[in-house]
């Protein structure tokens, strides 16, 4: 019955893992269902047509909020959440419409042999293992049979979660189907896998002497509104949007302690020890410090608390820390012989018939047997280890193996109608330890109230003297705030990912140019934010956004620079070493191949380089020419072929990977959408 009762007790967890190893690579996360998306005037978003409903998306929300908290995630932003599933169903919708458009269907047979086959996709085998101790097969066989005579209401929960579950990996075999037509839509011939061949085969040895642009002042290369502009035009493409930007800035005030509330807290400590000192156990304490009980060695408290209780004696108190606004005070309430920590043991899930055949095995495993001769090696693992001494586990780990004799057999499972049992051996038992019993305790410094209206009326005092953009960025440092740069995008869901700022969003959505906002946040999300908008760009951004205006810049500064020095040191030597001379710097030798994106003694991403370099006679004078943030010279000195052999298939595989389908899958979504659009409409479900 052991394992009829861990079905019954993991029922509602039943096939919630997804097959990750099957969606990673297709959606980049894990939070997959099969539903679809209805619901007029319930639209939560709409990609190339298709809507999103969203009750459907809250539900997916949830789902991966709990699931994420299962998996000990400290503390789960919402609005990541909601922004990771609106992407995922955004991508799932793309992929149902294709795979609609191209008729791409799966059988019962591929069903089946995914499920329940001898090639049945392995992280769903493992998953059932872990939890069930069979294979998925025997699991449905168990279900569907009614093998096991449990309670029809289970039953049939259990049918619906597997049917559940069946629709899952259907929907994951169409979309690899899908992800499969993609990858070969674009495969290597055979000129183009000898010319991936040739760029990361052919080794070119150079002698070069450069020389840094910033020889050259700035001062000496002040771009022009005409030669940025210019720029602008050239790499205009890079600026294009997929969506309206609007460009904020915006002050953010962290509540945190001021001096004064520090000082409060650190008197309230201090009196607190004393306390501590004069009195039995911790009773005494008000409710504003939290107190934890454990029974722990020494090696499992924090190196504050250790190092505390070294020079404690029992029932005496002493201060551990401050950090995170948070004092720690520990007190020594009693120190205990030394016990068994850590047991090594190995355990097996073994099916029986009955209580004699269970007594049997023990009996023969005591007498040589293997764990082999009961059971699959799935169901065993050796050399596992347990706390004995753990604070959630210990107390259970402790009556299982208070008793046991190191080397022998035995099974806790003694019921007479148990269908499986559990079979333990311990290897050893680690040294004896001293635990000791403490009181860690905890003060958290929060800020006053009269703390936080001073900082609400300091930011409002200002907002109300700043209330035109400019004034708000160009004055907030000589205030005392800080301004930090974002965009905003009708998809957005926070400010620069801030939590808890929807409502800032919102505000900057519905504002003009140069509008300053009221102040968002409060005690409760620990922050006061204000914003200001400062321009909205559509289409492209434009050469005079401060960020594309100072890159730009940078770009003409590098190119003036660049021809200066070109045209100082052009003739004036014919080798490589006149040049050096010239140049005031050293010879140096590299080797690189085309394919190269980073070449010893240079910048990343040398492409100019690397073209002069493949195309450059074997001992002639190159340049000077300008490279990345330098101008140089150089002379190829030696030509190798160090890749081997041209084999197609494996360079068709690399030019597949590189340049083919495979790399083009890794854009799969934006090319799904096209010149489509994701009309995000969740700021309309959400008040704040």
């Amino acid at each position: 019955m052991a394992t009829l009762e861990k079905i019954r007790s993991r029922s509602v967890l039943l096939f919630t893992i997804i097959i990750l190893a099957l969606l990673a690579f297709i959606l980049g996360d894990f939070f997959n269902s099969s539903r679809s998306f209805f619901g007029p005037g319930h639209t939560a978003a709409t990609v190339a047509g298709e809507k999103i409903d969203f009750n459907e998306f809250n539900r997916r929300v949830e789902q991966a909020t709990q699931q994420m908290q299962q998996q000990g995630y400290a503390k789960v932003e919402t609005e990541q959440v909601q922004a990771q599933v609106l992407q995922q169903m955004a991508n799932e919708a793309l992929f149902n419409k294709e795979i609609e458009a191209l008729g791409i269907v799966v059988t019962d047979n591929e069903l089946s042999e995914s499920m329940i086959g001898e090639t049945a996709n392995p992280q769903f085998v493992q998953y059932i293992y872990q939890q069930f101790g069979m294979h998925p097969r025997q699991l449905h066989e168990l279900i569907f049979s009614n093998a096991a005579n449990m309670d029809p209401a289970q039953v049939e929960q259990l049918k619906q979660m597997w049917i559940e579950n069946e629709n899952m990996m259907i929907n994951a075999l169409k979309q690899q189907k899908l992800i499969n037509l993609f990858n070969g839509a674009l495969r290597a011939n055979k000129v183009d896998a000898q010319e991936i061949h040739n760029d990361n085969s052919v080794a070119s040895t150079i002698r070069y002497a450069k020389v840094d642009l910033n020889v050259i002042p700035d001062s000496a290369a002040v771009p022009t509104e005409a030669e940025i502009n210019a720029k602008y035009n050239e790499n205009r493409e890079q600026f294009k949007l997929t969506d309206q930007v609007r460009n904020i800035n915006y002050i953010m005030v962290d509540i945190v302690p001021s001096a004064e509330d520090l000082a409060a807290a650190q008197a309230e400590v201090d009196a607190a020890i004393a306390l501590l000192n004069s009195s039995e156990g911790t009773d005494a304490l008000s409710g504003m410090f939290v107190v934890n009980n454990a029974v722990t060695k020494k090696s499992d408290l924090t190196p504050a608390v250790a190092s505390a209780i070294d020079t404690m004696s029992v029932g005496s108190a002493a201060y551990a820390g401050f950090s995170n606004n948070t004092h720690r005070i520990v007190k020594l309430l009693a120190v205990n012989p030394a016990q068994k920590d850590t047991v090594t043991f190995d355990v097996a899930q073994i099916e029986i018939t009955g209580a004699a055949q269970r007594d049997s095995i023990i009996n023969a495993l005591n007498n040589g047997a293997k764990l082999a001769d009961f059971t699959d090696a799935a169901n065993v693992a050796e050399g596992q280890k347990a706390s004995m001494l753990d604070q959630q586990a210990g107390a259970q780990v402790r009556e299982l193996f208070a008793d046991a004799a190191t080397g022998r057999y035995f099974t806790p499972d003694t019921a007479a109608t148990a269908n499986a049992i559990r079979v333990f051996r311990v290897n050893s038992f680690s040294a004896p330890v001293t635990t000791y019993e403490v009181a860690e305790i905890e003060y958290t410094v929060d800020p006053s109230t009269t703390t936080i209206n001073k900082l609400n009326s300091d930011l409002r005092n200002y907002l109300a003297e700043n209330n035109t953009a400019e004034k708000f960025s160009s004055n907030a440092l000589a205030s005392g705030y800080r301004v930090f740069p974002a965009e905003v995008t009708k998809q957005a869901l926070a400010i620069a990912n801030i939590p808890s700022t929807r409502g800032a969003v919102k505000w900057v959505l519905n504002a003009k140019n140069g509008q300053v906002s009221d102040i968002y946040g409060d005690e409760q999300t620990g922050r006061l934010l204000a914003v200001a908008l400062n321009s909205t760009y559509d289409g492209y951004t434009p050469v005079t956004d401060k960020m594309v205006n100072a890159y730009l810049s940078d770009l003409v500064k590098a190119d003036k620079k660049a021809a200066k020095l070109i045209e100082q040191y052009k003739g004036k030597a014919t080798s490589v070493d006149g040049y050096a001379q010239v140049m005031g710097t050293a010879v140096d030798t590299t080797t690189m191949v085309f394919g190269q994106r980073m070449i010893q003694g240079f910048s990343f991403n040398e492409s100019t380089l690397a073209a002069n370099v493949a195309s450059a006679p074997k001992g002639k004078l190159e340049g000077p020419i300008q490279t990345q943030g330098a101008v140089a010279v150089f002379e190829v000195t030696d030509v190798k072929n160090e890749g081997g052999e041209f084999d197609f298939n494996t360079e068709a595989a690399r030019f597949n990977r590189q340049q083919g389908g495979e790399a083009m899958s890794r854009n799969i979504f934006l090319i799904l959408l096209g010149n489509d659009k994701i009309e995000n409409n969740l700021l309309k479900f959400y008040q704040e």
